[in-house]
């Protein structure tokens, strides 16, 4: 699998690449959270991580 994301935290720090699993595993983890932010080279901006396609795996949105 292709690592084409990057995230970066409120410190303003970028870290990546990553694969898209290792994103979701992020996420998992607890690492990678709703407020954080993802981009990818065909993004014009940086996304919401919580208004992105990986917000289906936020623990908030986990069925219970």
């Amino acid at each position: 699998m292709d690592k084409v994301w990057y995230y970066m935290k409120s410190d303003r720090l970028k870290y990546g690449p990553y694969s898209d699993g290792e994103m979701i595993a992020l996420i998992r983890q607890g690492i990678l959270e709703e407020q954080d932010y993802i981009w990818m080279t065909y993004l014009e901006a940086w996304l919401n991580v919580g208004n992105s396609i990986y917000s289906v795996y936020l623990p908030a949105n986990q069925p219970k």
